[in-house]
């Protein structure tokens, strides 16, 4: 054995390697394990990319996904929610039915004379004698009122004057049903076959009781409808903004130009039936909606 050679390994003992020679292959082997891992996170990188194009380049495919998406936009639910400062406008309406309390009736006369004079003379004689006989009958002379005075002609078929016609009517208003029919009956008898009675009307004379009513009742259809919109539209009602009222009354009319036969004394008095009126209310009622 040389003096230079290092002495030899016993058989079987692992040779002594310097620390820095074990280290170095450490550090290669974690350079390529490195070097693997982004070339697989670069080629994933690439695939989607390519995936991405292909969708866009494939018009079916972005076709059936737009589809897709539109469905699932029609069957989903509106998300509720309304506007600040929204508002619902809603009109209501009521209808309430009264007993009447008071008829009107047009009473007068219709004379005829050869001269105008003899004619007017001869109606205000009538109608004198009508007024007082209401009056007898328990009417005021506040609720008669003269509606209509006319002097005119009659004529023939040539144009020929033949005599003068005198009318003069009253507007008559009783308060008394119960002898409405007895009044009209004795105005007939003041004034004989002359009479002319050209219609009947009645009314309630304090419509305030029913008017309240109706009110309220169309108030609350008003937001019964607007609760309605509301809901529809996945809101609820705020406080009201405004209320209009729009009265609309209505009454029982009996037909204009009824005509009565003149009775004997103790006949029976026109019969007179005041039935019902109806008085009808609508109202226009504006709430603030809330989400």
């Amino acid at each position: 054995m040389s003096p230079s050679q290092p002495p030899s390994q016993p058989r079987g003992e692992p040779s002594a390697r310097p620390a820095g020679a074990i280290s170095g292959r450490a550090t290669s082997r974690g350079r390529r394990r490195a070097r693997a891992a982004a070339l697989v996170a670069l080629v994933g990188a690439a695939g989607v990319a390519a995936g991405a194009i292909g969708a866009v380049g494939s018009g079916a495919t972005a076709t059936r996904a737009v589809g897709r998406a539109e469905l699932t936009a029609a069957t989903a639910p509106v998300p509720a929610g309304v506007a600040a400062g929204a508002r619902v406008t809603v009109t209501g309406t009521a209808t309430v039915e009264g007993t009447p309390d008071t008829l009107t009736v047009e009473i007068g006369a219709t004379t005829n004379a050869s001269s105008a004079t003899g004619a007017l003379d001869e109606n205000d004689q009538e109608v004198t004698t009508l007024e007082s006989v209401l009056a007898a009958a328990g009417v005021a002379k506040s609720d008669m009122q003269t509606s209509n005075l006319s002097l005119q002609p009659n004529v023939d078929n040539n144009g020929k004057v033949t005599g003068y016609q005198a009318s003069d009517d009253l507007t008559v208003t009783v308060h008394d049903l119960a002898r409405a029919g007895a009044i009209i009956d004795a105005a007939a008898h003041a004034v004989g076959n002359d009479v002319q009675i050209d219609g009947i009307t009645f009314s309630v004379s304090n419509t305030s009781a029913l008017l309240a009513t109706a009110r309220a009742e169309a108030v609350r259809d008003a937001q019964t409808r607007a609760a309605e919109l509301a809901a529809a539209a996945g809101a609820t009602l705020g406080p009201v903004v405004s209320i209009v009222d729009q009265e609309q009354q209505g009454g029982a009319v009996v037909t204009p130009g009824a005509s009565f036969a003149v009775h004997g004394g103790g006949a029976t008095p026109v019969p007179v039936q005041g039935g019902t009126e109806q008085i009808s209310v609508q109202v226009q009622v504006v709430d603030a909606l809330r989400s």
